[in-house]
This record gives C-alpha cells, structure tokens and sequence, in this order.
C-alpha cells in the first residue's frame, strides 16, 4: 500500500483505460492500463457492450483502492460524448455505450439546419452527429424502443464517467462535470446548466439527466474507500498540466484524434467552425476556456499504414498525392459526416510505407489550417506538441518545417493522469512540463508549398466530392 499519495487518477479514454497514483514528490507510479472493449456496428454505428466498459474501469478502481488508504482523493478523466442508458433501480444498463465516435444522427443533423446557429450559440459547438444531443434526437425520431426507454420513470442517462460514479456510490451519485456536460450539445453555456430549448429541440427530458458541477466541486466518497474530488473530460485533464493560462500558447494534441485548442481567459466566441469548450470549471466560477479545432480519427487513419516510424525527405517523393485524414467524419472547420478518409486520385496504387508518409502530411495539413484559423503560431505564442503521435519524428519536425517556427515537444507522459491527479489533490493544474525544442531544418522543406496545393485540392473536393477517393474506393 503506497503510504501518502497524494491523489490517485484513472483515465477512461478512447483506446486504453488508465490509472496511477500520484505520489508525494508528484511522479506518477504504479501505472496500469487496459484496452478498451472493442466497439462494434456497421455504417454510422459504433457502440461498445456497456458492462463490459463498466468490468474495465472496475478492475482500475478496484486495484487503486487497494493500494493506498481509505479517503485517498480521486480525479477521474473520461471520453467525451459517450453516453448509456440504465436503470436507476436495477442498475442495469439499458442500451449499449454509445460511443462519440457514432454518427447515426447526420441524417437527423441535417434535417434539422435551421436549429444549427442556435445550438452554436448556446452550447459554443458545432451541431454535428458526435454529440449527445443530436444522436438522442435522431434515436428517438426514428427508434420507438429507444422513445420507450427515454420514456420510463426509471431511466437515467450519464455520460462515461457519470455511470462509473453512479456505480460506485450505488446508486447514490447522479452527476456530471461541467467540461464533460458541455460536450453533449444539451449545456448552455451561458448558464452552465442544462437549456430547456435544446432539450426541447432533441426532445429529452431533463428528469433523465444528471446534476452539473464544477470540475473540483466533487466531495464524494465512492463505496471503495476512495473519495471523489475532480472529474473533468479527457482532452481538458490532458492539456491543463502544459499549460500557463496567463500565457499565449497553441497546444495540438495527436492521438486516437488530432485536436488543436488556444486556451482562452474569457468564453468569447471561436473563429466560425470552430468550438469553445470550457476545460476547467472551478468551484468559485471561474472557467478555463479554450477554442478547439479537431481532426476526427487521424491517429486511426495512420495505424491503417503500419507502426513507423517514418522518415521526412526534404523533397517529395509523391508531389500528386494527397489525403484528407479523418476517418471519423471530417472535422473543422467542415464538419461533413459525408466525407472520411480521402485520397488524391493515384495515390491508392502506392505502397503502404508511402501511403503513411501521405496521410502523416495530410494531418501535418489539417493542423496547419487549424493553427491559421487560431490566429497562426509564433513568434507572440508557444506552440506545444503532446500525444502519442507526438513520439512520431515525422509529426514535429514537419509542423515545424510548414509553421517555420519553433515546435515545444512535451515530454510528459499520460497528461491526463497527472491533470486529473493534480486536480484532485488541491495543486493547481499547470505544472510546468519539460519539452524538448524541435527547430525547421532542410527536411519537410516541401511541405509549405504542398499545403496551398492540398488546400485547393481540399477545398474543390469538397465542393465536387467525386474529386478523389474514399477509403480506397474511388469515390
């Protein structure tokens, strides 16, 4: 039994589950992680067996509580918009997880335009299928055993992490953080509750949903022994610790998903198409904010082409090649459900190392586009790099070539177990990361002038979508 730590963290994210304990001196020791189960569906759907995700994150919890003592402080980080049904008497789950990455409610989405600049302006998001709201009101227009569900007296809805707590307090908890309630396009902002307007707009009623809190309101005791202090979503507990929120910094974060965000004193509105999120919520009031911009599956699309590592050339080997990267649906500033992974019409006939190096470079181009709807990088701003595609040598040394300044690569593994951690033992989040400078040299020296030609390629594909391939397939 570790003797005093000070906080233990689990991290419920998109492809492993994790844990630590967040020792005094503030290492993190004892980590553990499990990979999620699988999900499953054809076309849109993507839904994971909900009791196997509840056994996954027991066996973390389990194993934590056993190693420090009783009343050890919790911060618990989670996947953002995935969501299940159960039942609030049984305690069984009542639909499959959901997972963010469905996007059965495009249709619905669609259908719907006319509400859009209403739900950007409650919510600061971008009325897409990956969010909880859309995808309850398409369920409910179009699957009367879901209306049924949503119906009954005794169900209740939570996010990831609002039915983790709810099992571990049996049944006594019903709630959720506030950067976790903001991503089911069902939270006003302004308010920092649930809009009766939205909810109306879905048709779900507010009777199923959980109570708001802030991120470290949390004094909870969970039937283990542990005491919940922080929960807060995934991509937030990851880029507190790196960031000063008195500081100018771009963040781009590369992972199962690519996500640029400039945290933000103040909640003022995001360049169009892109998102405000609140990433901290205190206790006092006061939020942490941030404008995001996201690449929907990137770090998926490169696992499609082998491990790597791959080399950056100073001269293209492949000038006519050309990839959109996000598999899950294009992401900002676009927002089009309609189009996944893309290729330039030859590039299929490449062999795979080749075809790694062109989806790397159309992610390299995708963040470029991000960063330049931000306000673009230095020289007035840091500009950090974290993820586990950070690791990959192609990915900073070529941001670095196409930004033409300097790339701060953080060198702090799993950031979300030390920001969920840090959150629960009371230090303030910013914790001051070692980075490694990678500076522009001669290799990627081809990618600015590729970007203006992926751009236009880009943007007339999107007007004409026969212009290239999907997936492989010629579109």
């Amino acid at each position: 039994m570790s003797p005093s730590p000070l906080a233990v963290a689990i991290d419920l994210g998109s492809t492993l589950f994790k844990s630590a304990i967040l020792e005094a001196d503030e290492r993190l020791v004892a980590r553990r992680s499990i990979p999620v189960p699988p999900l499953v569906g054809e076309g849109a759907i993507r839904e994971g067996d909900a009791d196997a995700y509840a056994h996954s994150s027991d066996r973390l919890l389990d194993d934590l509580a056993r190693a420090v003592p009783c009343g050890t402080p919790l911060g618990l980080a989670s996947q953002r918009s995935s969501f299940v049904l159960w039942d609030r008497v049984t305690g069984e789950p009542l639909t499959p997880l959901i997972s963010w990455q469905d996007r059965r409610a495009a249709a619905w989405c669609a259908r719907h335009a006319d509400a859009s600049a209403e739900v950007t302006r409650r919510t600061g998001l971008v009325m897409t299928a990956h969010y909880v709201g859309p995808k309850l009101g398409a369920l409910i227009e179009t699957d009367r055993e879901w209306r049924d569900l949503l119906s009954r007296a005794a169900t209740l809805l939570g996010t990831l992490d609002c039915w983790l707590v709810w099992r571990r307090t049996s049944g006594r908890v019903h709630e959720v953080d506030r950067t976790m309630a903001a991503r089911t396009a069902m939270l006003d902002l302004a308010t920092g509750d649930w809009s009766d307007e939205l909810l109306a707009l879905y048709g779900v009623s507010r009777r199923i949903l959980p109570r708001v809190r802030s991120t470290n309101g949390f004094d909870t005791p969970l039937d283990d022994g542990l005491i919940l202090r922080a929960s807060i979503a995934d991509q937030a507990a990851g880029i507190l610790p790196l960031v000063d929120e008195h500081e100018d910094t771009i963040v781009i974060i590369v992972g199962t998903g690519g996500f640029v965000l400039r945290p933000r004193s103040r909640g003022e509105a995001a360049p169009p198409g892109y998102l405000l999120a609140p990433i901290l919520s205190r206790a006092n009031g006061d939020s942490l904010w941030a404008h995001e911009g996201t690449v929907n599956g990137a770090g998926a699309a490169v696992d499609r082409y082998g491990p790597g590592p791959t080399e950056l050339p100073a001269t293209d080997p492949t000038p006519e090649a050309l990839c959109l990267p996000d598999v899950a649906g294009l992401g900002a500033p676009w927002w089009r459900a309609d189009v996944g992974l893309t290729f330039s019409d030859g590039t299929p006939e490449l062999d795979v190392p080749s075809k790694r190096r062109v989806v790397l470079e159309g992610l390299l181009f995708r963040l470029r586009q991000i960063v330049d709807d931000f306000g673009g990088g230095p020289p007035s701003r840091r500009v950090l790099l974290a993820g586990g595609l950070a690791r990959e040598p192609f990915v900073a040394s070529g941001l670095a070539a196409l930004l033409d300044c300097p790339i701060e690569v953080v060198d702090v593994p799993d950031a979300g177990l030390i920001g969920a951690g840090r959150l629960a033992s009371g230090l303030a989040p910013y914790g001051a990361p070692r980075t490694i400078g990678v500076l522009p040299t001669v290799h990627g020296r081809y990618l600015p002038a590729k970007y203006r030609r992926w751009h236009a390629w880009a943007r007339d594909l999107l007007a004409h979508p026969r212009g290239g391939s999907q997936d492989g397939v010629r579109r």
